[in-house]
């Protein structure tokens, strides 16, 4: 015993999972390409009258037999009274639906069944055989075509396996490309979208006639719970045939309305895209003619190449697996700044960073599985668009750029729906764009591709109703990994240029530190302690004492704020608000974090007294709060008025009270931080709340990368040591996290350069920038050294040398 399919399944995976004309359409194409027609394909709307016109009229007069049917119905026509309606009333509506610009033969043949009719309820059926017979979809193409015994094995058999079985041997065996665009086998079924009856007629060279099958699929609606069986369909031999090898598929009984005005907008919004129009350097595309009653319909199908050597700014990158090894090359250029010609490179750590493989949960072999892609994205201004010589006048450019905006995928050069429609956000563009101030990257901005292979990503698949790819942790992949790009990598390029062209460091960012931040984590924390209240006996103290720890926060950011707007230097002030407001946000962070795991705690504990375990969660929220206050002890170097002069401190000091004050964070995270004793007699001629700052952002930024190392080797012992070195003074901070490449020990220490994910901090990119920043206004440096390095060839080790005493 097995499945028995209804016939009305079959209606199910033709009509119904089918989303739409112009996706039928597209299948219908494809079908062309895969039988590598040699001369591409034809597509003929041949519409003697369209089917809203002619329904109009049909069901006037079905309204009208039936209401002389029933006399007692109000309003209703007796027979006779129809019979004063014309019969020929009705035949001139028909036809006077007829398009102007019908072919002749198929007019003359619609007419002749109208006129036909001998009663209204003649006219009824004549005038539907009529439109079935008169308007029609043909789809001609000149490729392998089929035999008579491949139209009764293969076309008539539903998810036939020979496509799939060769498309596997090409995966199995690294081919460029694959042998067909299709292999489900369900795409044949398109056609009932589009009409109720299909007549396919093939011949391959090796047949001496054509091959025909007709269908009506009105027979499956007939038959509905029946087995599928049930509807016999029979291939047979035709007359003479008229090319060596050809299919052409005549579609009838339409079931949409067809305007050439309808068939435009398909051809502009889907098979001008079908295949990929920004590959001027390929081989020829294949052709797609569109035709609608003998006219042809213009397909664009090459987006302007001139139009894309005028844009805003490019961005074009590919990921690669070197012996399995995955990284992404990137290459960025801006028309409106002058920046540099250099490729950024991005390994396997740093794409793990981008797409937030510690947030996501995702494996990291995910990033070798989704395998090999390229992209290239143009971005355009939209107030900064104007005439070019090579293009247009304005209003041309601005034609040209509304109708290509958006980014497609590709497969193997041919494009994966919806990927790119208009009002498509399948990169989550749109909502970044919306939430950032500056540059506006999204959609309505940005023509690209991004080209994909069906062998070289075997994982991204299409769904069955060819609408997008099946979710995958790929997919997922694909998506995080391009709209990090997009959202993080780019944008802070053309930050970075902007800010170097106005040569102001940090003016288009926010100074901040304003106590929003703190704000929103505060009432994150009050709901978790209105829960603790409403659910158990605890002493009211302690609950008090976190909403205290918020306010000194507070208080700690206004004094250290106070203080900063009194240094007259603006670079030093704007650095100073910068790293404060990282270091706020971080602690408000922190404590917020610790509130609402206790209650996520006492909430699995499920009792209401204080039993063992509730007191051991409130005890560690009270020791929270403690190493909370001696966080904020670090932003006391800040504030205190004579702690801004410089003087000459113990280093060993400020790093046992800067490591102390992550005591609990490091226990989460499970990460061992020490600093060596040998040198504990270490000064240098500093203000402290500099190097508190320094410390601060090279801790957080451990913590994050040690995570995501930890993705990729569970076991890993992390690890942070300090130790320090006299003359001249020098801190030396390593951890054994992924480290640093060579091409990149200068460009971390840029504004706005990142490689974390887009969810990992509000202001990416600047922590080693301040931290740099500092050590310079102390009269120091701060590098990346080799010296002791867990990795080969990456950096992992930070020396921050300070001056001895005043000069």
């Amino acid at each position: 015993m097995s499945f028995k399919i209804a016939a009305r399944t079959i209606l199910h995976l033709g009509a119904e999972l089918i989303s739409s004309d112009a996706v039928a359409l597209y299948e219908l194409i494809k079908n062309s390409i895969d039988a590598k027609s040699k001369n591409g394909v034809d597509v003929h709307f041949n519409i003697t009258v369209r089917h809203a016109d002619f329904l109009s009229v049909y069901k006037q007069l079905e309204a009208s037999i039936k209401a002389a049917e029933e006399p007692n119905v109000v309003g209703a026509l007796s027979s006779g009274e129809l019979d004063q309606v014309s019969l020929q009333n009705f035949k001139d509506l028909f036809i006077g639906k007829v398009t102007s610009d019908a072919p002749r033969e198929l007019r003359a043949k619609y007419e002749a069944g109208i006129s036909a009719a001998s009663s209204h309820e003649a006219l009824l059926i004549s005038a539907r055989q009529a439109y079935s017979d008169s308007s029609e979809i043909v789809v001609s193409d000149t490729g392998d075509g089929m035999s008579l015994k491949d139209l009764k094995d293969v076309y008539l058999t539903i998810g036939t396996t020979n496509r799939t079985r060769a498309v596997r041997d090409a995966i199995e065996n690294h081919v460029a490309k694959p042998p067909y665009l299709g292999e489900k086998g369900v795409g044949r079924l398109s056609v009932m979208r589009l009409g109720w009856k299909v007549k396919i007629e093939t011949a391959k060279e090796s047949d001496s006639s054509t091959n025909v099958l007709d269908i009506n699929w009105h027979e499956f609606e007939e038959a509905f719970d029946d087995d599928a069986s049930s509807v016999v369909l029979t291939p047979y031999e035709g007359g003479a045939k008229a090319e060596p090898s050809f299919t052409r598929i005549t579609i009838s009984d339409l079931r949409a309305t067809w305007t050439a005005q309808s068939l435009k907008e398909i051809a502009r919004l889907q098979i001008a895209r079908m295949t990929d129009p920004f590959s001027w350097a390929e081989p020829q595309r294949f052709p797609i003619r569109l035709w609608f009653n003998g006219a042809p319909v213009d397909t664009q199908r090459q987006v302007a190449k001139a139009l894309l050597g005028h844009a805003h700014s490019t961005c074009v990158g590919q990921l690669t697996l070197d012996g399995g090894a995955p990284s992404i090359s990137l290459k960025f250029t801006s028309s409106l700044y002058e920046t540099k010609d250099e490729p950024f490179v991005f390994d396997m750590t740093d794409l793990m960073g981008m797409a937030g493989i510690r947030e996501s949960g995702l494996p990291a072999s995910t990033l070798r599985t989704l395998g090999t892609f390229k992209f290239e994205l143009y971005w355009f201004n939209r107030q900064r668009l104007r005439a070019f010589p090579d293009v247009g006048d304005i209003t041309a450019v601005r034609t040209l750029v509304r109708t290509w905006t958006g980014v497609c995928l590709f497969r193997d050069g041919y494009r994966v729906l919806p990927y790119g429609d208009e009002g498509d956000d399948w990169l989550g563009l749109d909502i970044e764009a919306l939430g950032a101030q500056g540059y506006k990257l999204n959609t309505k901005q940005i023509i690209g591709r991004v080209s994909i292979g069906r062998t070289n990503n075997p994982e991204l698949v299409d769904q069955t109703n060819r609408q997008g790819l099946m979710d995958t942790p790929e997919k997922e992949m694909l998506i995080k990994l391009l709209r990090n790009i997009v959202s993080i990598k780019w944008r802070s390029f053309l930050d970075s240029a902007m800010v170097a062209r106005k040569a102001a460091n940090l003016t288009s960012f926010d100074a901040p530190a304003e106590t929003s931040a703190v704000e929103k984590y505060q009432s994150r924390a009050d709901q978790s302690l209105q829960s603790i209240r409403t659910d158990f006996h605890v002493d009211a103290k302690l609950l008090r004492e976190v909403r205290d720890a918020f306010a000194e926060i507070k208080d700690a950011h206004r004094r250290a704020i106070e203080r900063i707007e009194t240094i007259e230097e603006q670079k030093e002030r704007l650095t100073q608000l910068a790293g404060v407001g990282l270091l706020v946000e971080t602690i408000a962070h922190e404590l917020a974090r610790a509130t609402e795991l206790t209650q996520q705690t006492l909430k699995d504990l499920k009792y209401q007294s204080l039993d063992s375990g509730s007191a051991s969660a409130l005890n560690t929220l009270a020791q929270q709060i403690k190493v909370i206050q001696k966080r904020l002890a670090t932003l006391e170097p800040l504030s205190v008025t004579a702690r801004q002069r410089r003087s000459r401190q113990p280093l060993a000091r400020i790093v046992d009270y800067v490591l102390e004050g992550h005591v609990a964070q490091f226990s989460r995270h499970r990460i061992s931080a020490s600093r060596q004793t040998q040198e504990d007699d270490i000064h240098a001629f500093i203000i402290e709340g500099h190097v508190v700052q320094i410390l601060e952002n090279l801790i957080n930024n451990s913590i994050y990368w040690l995570d995501i190392a930890r993705k990729e080797s569970p076991d890993l012992d992390a690890k942070i040591e300090v130790w320090l070195t006299a003359s001249p003074p020098t801190i030396h901070y390593r951890d054994n996290g992924p480290g640093i490449p060579a091409s990149r020990i200068q460009a971390v220490f840029e504004p706005f350069f990142s490689t974390k994910s887009e969810n990992a901090s509000r202001r990416q990119g600047l922590g080693l920038y301040i931290a740099r920043q500092n050590a310079e206004l102390l009269g120091g440096t701060l590098n990346l050294s080799d010296l002791g390095e867990p990795r080969v060839g990456r950096y992992n080790t930070f020396v921050l040398e300070l001056k001895e005493g005043a000069e």
